[in-house]
């Protein structure tokens, strides 16, 4: 899906130059310039730095146990903008952009137990003995959170005829995935594997690793929200280059106002830098 989406970009922006250039080089010096168009198109991409707020028991019926604090990771976004320019197009300071994104928000969070006396099975040479060892373990959470998203923004430009942008405005997110796989690792000692809870498949556990790993949870985040709200800041600014093409770097703040999951306080913000190409709508056809 990441590969027809990149292709799908980077053939808008080759249909874009093609009519823009023939454009300049078919034009007449003795016509008249046409008037500035108000309505721009044009594929956007970028990078998302994900941050999910949220503390997470790793087992939730056991206090003792640690606590998952905040998450982050690397994610991306990409997709189609649209902006219409406020007033006449040769004085406009002001318009309202749409885009029409694929976000792509994971998490990965971790926890380490260290020196924790815990009942394992030691492996020396052929016998195996139930006994209990000061180990390190290492508890682990990735979050998968891929997401469809129309956002609406206004922009403004403060200063008279400067590319420099303030943008504002909402985003609606409709979670495509959104998954957790939750692990507990046995770092040491070496010699050494978990004993199997006998309730194990009751618990939807699953041990891999030759029994030095197990799969807590693999799925769906149990009551998880399909919908997403967000409220979208950032600034930009607008680099006009030949033929009235617009290549325009930003860099917004994503916060979440809803949360993923209605048991925790679960917000997942963003931090994303990205760049839009835009076009005037009529020099595509």
């Amino acid at each position: 899906m990441n590969k027809r989406f990149i292709l799908l970009c980077l053939g808008i922006v080759a249909l874009s130059f093609f009519k823009l250039n023939a454009q300049v080089d078919l034009a007449d010096p003795l016509m008249p310039v046409e008037k500035k168009p108000n309505f721009y198109i044009g594929p956007v991409l970028g990078y998302n730095k994900s941050m999910h707020t949220v503390e997470l028991k790793t087992f939730a019926q056991d206090p003792l146990c640690p606590t998952f604090v905040d998450g982050s990771n690397n994610g991306f976004f990409g997709g189609l903008s649209f902006e219409y320019l406020l007033g006449e197009a040769e004085t406009s300071n002001s318009s309202i952009i749409a885009r029409f994104l694929y976000n792509n928000l994971p998490a990965s969070m971790e926890q380490n137990d260290l020196d924790l006396p815990t009942r394992v099975i030691s492996i020396n040479g052929r016998d195996t003995v139930e006994t209990i060892e000061y180990t390190s373990i290492v508890h682990k959470n990735e979050v998968k959170y891929d997401l469809v998203t129309f956002e609406v923004m206004y922009k403004f430009n403060p200063i008279q005829g400067n590319g420099l942008g303030l943008t504002v405005g909402p985003t609606f997110d409709f979670a495509l995935v959104k998954t957790q796989t939750q692990t507990m690792n046995l770092v040491r000692p070496l010699n050494a594997q978990f004993r199997r809870d006998p309730n194990a498949d009751a618990k939807g556990y699953k041990y891999t690793n030759n029994d030095r790993t197990i799969v807590i949870q693999d799925g769906d985040i149990p009551n998880s929200s399909a919908f997403r709200l967000g409220l979208k800041f950032g600034v930009q600014y607008e680099i006009l280059m030949k033929g009235g093409m617009y290549i325009v770097p930003a860099i917004f703040y994503n916060f979440g106002v809803t949360n993923l999951n209605s048991d925790f306080d679960w917000r997942v913000n963003a931090l994303q830098i990205g760049v839009d190409l835009r076009f005037s709508f009529i020099s595509l056809f």
